[in-house]
């Protein structure tokens, strides 16, 4: 049994009915990820990007518990 969410765009996914939320990439553009795919990014970012150009705003790392539900949540 696969491990791959099918409504994530990452590839570390852990559980595939998990929660996926919104992650914010800028300029517009945005990836779907569950929790573990977002952990990853988070560090990827913090980690690689950063250390690489020494400038901690270019990459910021986002906050799973503010993000946006995909899909999001409609009021009724």
């Amino acid at each position: 049994m696969s491990d791959i969410n099918p409504n994530c765009d990452g590839g570390h996914c852990r559980d595939p009915k998990g929660e996926v939320r919104v992650y914010p990439l800028g300029s517009g553009g945005n990836l779907i990820l569950c929790r573990a795919c977002w952990e990853h990014e988070n560090e990827f970012n913090r980690y690689q990007q950063n250390k690489h150009f020494a400038a901690r705003e270019l990459w910021p790392t986002r906050d799973w518990e503010t993000a946006k539900h995909y899909p999001e949540e409609t009021q009724s």
